[in-house]
């Protein structure tokens, strides 16, 4: 991460609940699979600004599907699917590929839309 500010993820499950996560840069995968109590990640490139990690194998072991991630999703374009099991969202990556973290603007755009039920369109951009 190029610059000094603090960044953050957001850790949304299937149930509603939603906990904000420190992001550390480094060792982000094993904040990743921490968070989505998986064993194989995968990333959504929700937008260029916005990324959705899900545990790959969510479908397959049974999770519940995550409506919240899901319309999170819807809200910034079109899903491919509909996701299960927790879900993090992130910042999308930097030049180096590195994945960010969310800039507090962001953590608290989406937050909100959790918040309120989701019934706006967000779109999530670096500057949010």
């Amino acid at each position: 991460m190029s610059d000094s500010q603090t960044r953050y993820a957001l850790l949304v499950r299937p149930d509603g609940f939603f906990r904000v996560l420190d992001w550390p840069g480094a060792h982000s995968l094993e904040t990743l699979h921490g968070a989505l109590d998986c064993n194989y990640v995968d990333v959504v490139a929700v937008t260029p600004d916005l990324s959705m990690w899900v545990d790959d194998e969510g479908v397959v072991v049974g999770s519940a599907m995550n409506l919240f991630a899901t319309h999170l999703y819807a809200l910034n374009g079109t899903p491919r699917q509909p996701y299960f099991g927790n879900a993090v969202f992130t910042g999308g990556a930097d030049a180096e590929g590195d994945t960010l973290g969310l800039t507090e603007d962001q953590l608290l755009t989406l937050v909100q839309a959790v918040l309120n039920g989701l019934p706006e369109v967000i779109y999530i951009t670096a500057q949010s």
